[in-house]
């Protein structure tokens, strides 16, 4: 496998160690740092040998592993990036591949086999630019370039419909016997149903001469009775008089290894954004995350002078509950309070778990007297509540609520806050399962 590869990492050892596992299938060079790449790279670019593909570890002092590789591509746009990590960083990773700076991401430990197909895979992917960037001087030169790097290439007479399709264009597909007369009509036979109409808007553009370049990625139908996703790429060859094009000719590349991992990677970053915004026993907002959003809803209240009242919710004797019937009691005691309070509370209102047994219920557009109504609507539903345990019986439980209401152009969710609380805790002095507002 032809083709230079450059190695960056900040730690010597794993510089060693991949050396010695990639030296026998690869040409390899290695830098310790971002500057010290970009430096290779520049050498390696004058001398005429530019770097084929450079590996790089994401985080690294100074210059990480997204910037040195943006800064190898200004100097040698050819050479193909390799992302390596050792964390879970889903969001920047599909922040670099989305930026199209990255053609693979592999997270630590990974697999040397898999690392060295990888690289195999990236050796190819430049070639196929190198070979891109002089079809313009040969075409036919181009074209059994990209037949050698393993896309499937295509060839299409726009004029007469008729299409040259590579073995490989077929074989990608899992189309062992492919037609005698093809035609344009045999890719189009092919595309997902729910992409083309945007396959269709791309080949458009490009042949009316809207756009120089065709770029679309979307599903085929794979032998196996499956889809598959591609990457499809083209240029019109020849154009007439009034800029139609009667020529195109163009590669398709297998991405459903990326997509996959875009997909994997997009449902690990909503799981970990949940985690990140909601309590895991309640499915409520946390704190941090009710809290931003009251900041949010006291802005809008100031701005258009609305009132805004705010109401605290503590389960009464909780930690006796705890003391007599086990945690695990507790835990269904919170997670029966919550679905009472969610289904008794207003569409616009928002409940958060701000720790332990203590919620928080905010009530947008509510003065103090709506709010101490809804309150006492809260306090009956969780008093009447008969809440099931595993062992067949039940228990009840009361609540405490204290009420808060916008008082001031400067009050802050802070005060407001600390205000409900205080009426929360006059609720706990005068014997509990009662709701307080602000003294007068």
């Amino acid at each position: 496998m032809t083709g230079s590869v450059l190695l960056i990492d900040d730690d010597p050892n794993v510089l060693s160690a991949l050396t010695r596992q990639l030296r026998k299938r690869f040409s390899i060079s290695t830098a310790e740092s971002g500057s010290l790449a970009v430096a290779a790279a520049e050498d390696s670019f004058k001398n005429g040998a530019p770097i084929a593909v450079a590996i790089c570890d994401m985080h690294m002092p100074g210059m990480d592993g997204i910037e040195t590789l943006k800064r190898i591509q200004d100097i040698s746009p050819l050479t193909v990036g390799i992302m390596l990590t050792g964390d879970a960083d889903q969001q920047t990773a599909i922040d670099a591949l989305n930026s199209g700076n990255i053609f693979r991401f592999y997270a630590k430990p990974f697999d040397s086999t898999i690392l060295g197909d990888g690289i195999a895979s990236a050796l190819r992917q430049h070639k196929l630019l190198q070979t891109e960037h002089q079809l313009a001087e040969n075409e036919e030169r181009w074209r059994l370039a990209l037949e050698a790097v393993g896309d499937g290439v295509w060839d299409w007479d726009v004029t007469s419909d008729s299409s040259v399709y590579s073995v490989e264009w077929w074989r990608m597909l899992g189309r062992i016997e492919p037609p005698v007369d093809a035609k344009i009509t045999h890719w189009w036979s092919l595309i997902h149903p729910d992409d083309a109409l945007l396959v269709k808007e791309h080949i458009d553009q490009l042949v009316q001469g809207r756009s120089k370049t065709l770029s679309c990625e979307h599903r085929l139908l794979h032998g196996d009775g499956t889809y598959h996703w591609f990457l499809a790429r083209g240029v019109a060859l020849f154009r007439n008089h009034d800029g139609i094009a009667q020529r195109a000719i163009g590669t398709h590349s297998d991405v459903s290894e990326r997509k996959e991992m875009q997909d994997r990677l997009l449902r690990q970053t909503d799981e970990l954004r949940v985690l990140a915004t909601t309590d895991p026993l309640t499915g409520l907002w946390n704190r941090r995350n009710f809290m931003e959003k009251a900041e949010a809803e006291l802005h809008r209240s100031k701005r258009y002078k609305r009132p805004l009242s705010l109401i605290m919710v503590d389960i009464d004797f909780f930690k006796k509950v705890n003391d007599t019937l086990g945690h695990s009691v507790g835990d269904i005691v919170l997670r029966r309070v919550t679905d009472v309070l969610g289904a008794n509370r207003r569409a616009t209102d928002t409940i958060g778990r701000l720790g332990g047994e203590e919620f928080a219920v905010l009530l947008p557009e509510t003065n103090e007297a709506s709010a101490l109504g809804v309150a006492e609507s809260l306090r009956n539903a969780v008093a009447s509540e008969s809440i099931p345990l595993d062992t067949g019986q039940t228990t009840q439980v009361t609540a405490s609520f204290g009420v808060a209401t916008t008082n001031k152009p400067d009050d802050t969710i802070t005060e407001i806050l600390n205000r409900a609380d205080t009426a929360l805790y006059a609720a706990k002095a005068a014997g509990r399962n009662r709701v307080m507002g602000e003294p007068k």
